[in-house]
């Protein structure tokens, strides 16, 4: 192996190291210091050093056929698609949309249900926008229950009605410039949501 071969290993040796602890500490800071600015770029940008970590350890000296290459490669493109698969995945899908147009811009309300493990349910995100802006937007959910149908009624511009299963009724009434206000009507006797405005 000559000088130059040494040095470059030398380099994508420091740069994996420094890819592997850096994104390392940005994971840790964005898990304890949830209040630091830009908290919600850490784990993207960890996530992105840790690729380049993964690809800095592929020997340039060999094909990239090469067994060793073979199982860097592999296991940075299962690493990717686990990342992506996970986005999409904690994305959810669009249950419900509606549009009114009062002349100016739409306005898009979507309900987006979200599986989430942890309470064996799915999380309805119920969310207006004008645009690509949002205005307002709520989560609701329920412990081991998870509602099959969803709808939305929507007559009037400052107020709208997100009913699921036909049981409960979600309203929320807004106004540029000041907060929305979100109630829920809850059957007599059923469980209430796990979110309660």
């Amino acid at each position: 192996m000559d000088q130059q071969q040494a040095s470059g290993k030398a380099i994508l040796g420091m740069v994996r190291l420094f890819c592997l602890v850096a994104g390392s500490l940005l994971l840790l800071s964005s898990d304890v210091w949830t209040s630091l600015p830009g908290q919600v770029a850490f784990p993207v940008i960890s996530l992105a050093l840790f690729l380049i970590a993964f690809l800095a350890s592929i020997d340039l000296s060999l094909k990239l056929r090469h067994p060793r290459n073979l199982i860097i490669i592999v296991c940075a493109i299962i690493f990717m698609g686990s990342v992506a698969a996970h986005f999409l995945w904690r994305d959810g899908t669009v249950v419900a949309k509606v549009r009114f147009d009062p002349g100016i811009a739409p306005f898009d309300i979507a309900v987006r249900e979200v599986p989430v493990p942890v309470t064996q349910s799915h999380h309805f995100i119920v969310t207006l926008k004008r645009g690509q802006y949002p205005v307002t937007s709520f989560r609701y959910f329920w412990i081991g229950y998870t509602p099959k149908k969803v709808r939305i009624e929507w007559t009037r511009l400052e107020a709208f009605n997100v009913i699921f299963d036909e049981r409960y009724t979600a309203t929320c009434n807004w106004r540029w410039g000041s907060e929305a206000t979100w109630t829920m009507k809850v059957p007599t006797g059923a469980e209430a949501p796990g979110d309660q405005p």
